[in-house]
């Protein structure tokens, strides 16, 4: 993820070159010098000689200039980006790893100091870095044990400073996912959070947080309580113990639109999106984000009603069909009730004749008993036509 200036980049990036251009001069300059007096008199004329010592010197020099920020700008870039995205514990378990890698290289290495020429120093020094790797690799991927030893060794006193961690087991890092404002306004996370569903790391961009600050400063009371509404659930992300959250700083131009910019960190940290937004869905979906829908989760979990099933529902406005009523479950459904019209404001025992699941959640059509008179008085094939209709134009919609 980009953290720096551009132009500050550029600088460093020449400034690596030009050092890179002097260091390779410098070297290429004294290789020539060695090999021409040990060249068994092929060098032995001084222009030759001096156009040995000047090639070497000019190839020297192309080789830094071009090299430098690939040894210097490059790695550097690599590992603050590798320490900022990193979680604490893998930044101990790689620790870790590498003081033990160090440790053991140290000892090789005094082994092999009695080996003549440097050719002891020489594969002490590659076994080191064989090592290197090797333990801060594994350190990083097992953090979670390496943790639990050392707890397991500190006993009860390190269990008593551990805090919340101490009453249960710690909560899972795994692949990043970047939290949206609408999910923090909805706030449905922090439950979800605790059930324990959610093993990955929660990014939150910084500008998602000055847009929820933006919100909960709004003039309108509605979006003023929403706002304050997700800060509140932000910090019982943070406090929670049963998820791991991390709070990334941007530099992508502000100009740019939100939810591009949630693409991008996304795709940078190769990150899926957590949102209820559904025009970001689409763009995440076309750049090939996997995205996280607490509304599409939500309505997994909802109960299944089958056709011909009975329910109690409370008809609290009237449809936009003649002689519909309409009433919601506890969990929000909406329930077009056929013949409920005349039942406004009371609790009526309906027959399930349809689901429809639509993008913005499902919808149920019942049919609420009617008497004999109003059975002569409209035909049930009329009944049946006005939630064909209804549905037609909501799966239009």
């Amino acid at each position: 993820m980009p953290r720096h200036d551009p132009g500050s980049l550029r600088r460093a990036s020449l400034i690596a070159r030009l050092i890179g251009a002097i260091v390779g001069l410098l070297a290429g300059v004294f290789y020539g010098l060695y090999v021409v007096p040990n060249s068994n008199g092929r060098f032995n004329d001084v222009a030759v000689a001096g156009a040995v010592v000047l090639a070497a010197g000019g190839v020297g020099m192309v080789v830094g200039f071009l090299g430098g920020p690939r040894v210097s700008v490059q790695p550097y870039l690599w590992f603050e980006d590798a320490l900022s995205s990193a979680a604490p514990a893998e930044l101990v378990g790689g620790g870790a790893g590498l003081v033990i890698a160090l440790l053991v290289g140290a000892l090789v290495t005094a082994l092999l100091s009695g080996v003549p020429n440097g050719i002891g120093y020489a594969i002490a020094l590659a076994f080191t870095g064989v090592l290197v790797y090797l333990f801060v690799s594994i350190g990083m991927q097992r953090r979670t044990d390496l943790m639990s030893l050392v707890g397991q060794m500190g006993g009860k006193r390190f269990a008593g400073t551990a805090g919340a961690a101490a009453d249960g087991p710690p909560p899972r890092d795994g692949a990043p996912v970047v939290v949206d404002t609408s999910v923090l306004i909805d706030g449905r996370i922090l439950d979800v959070a605790r059930t324990g569903f959610l093993p990955g790391r929660l990014v939150l961009p910084g500008f998602v947080l000055e847009e929820l600050q933006r919100v909960a400063d709004s003039g309108d009371p509605l979006r003023r309580a929403k706002g304050r509404r997700g800060l509140t659930v932000l910090e019982g992300l943070k406090e929670s113990p049963d998820v791991v959250c991390e709070i990334v700083v941007d530099d992508t131009p502000s100009t740019a639109d939100v939810d591009i910019r949630l693409v991008r960190l996304a795709r940078q940290r190769e990150a899926a999106i957590m949102t209820n937004d559904y025009n970001l869905n689409r763009i995440a979906q076309i750049e090939g984000v996997r995205v996280l829908n607490l509304n599409d989760l939500a309505n997994a979990l909802k109960p299944i009603v089958s056709t011909g099933e009975t329910m109690e529902v409370t008809i609290v406005k009237e449809g936009k069909e003649l002689h519909q009523g309409v009433g919601y479950l506890d969990d929000g459904t909406m329930v077009v009730v056929e013949n409920g019209r005349r039942f406004l404001d009371t609790a009526v025992i309906a027959t399930v004749t349809s689901v429809l699941q639509t993008p913005a959640g499902r919808m149920i059509f019942a049919l609420a008993p009617v008497t004999g008179d109003e059975r002569r008085a409209r035909p049930s094939r009329v009944i049946s036509g006005g939630a064909a209709r209804s549905a037609s134009r909501i799966a239009k919609r």
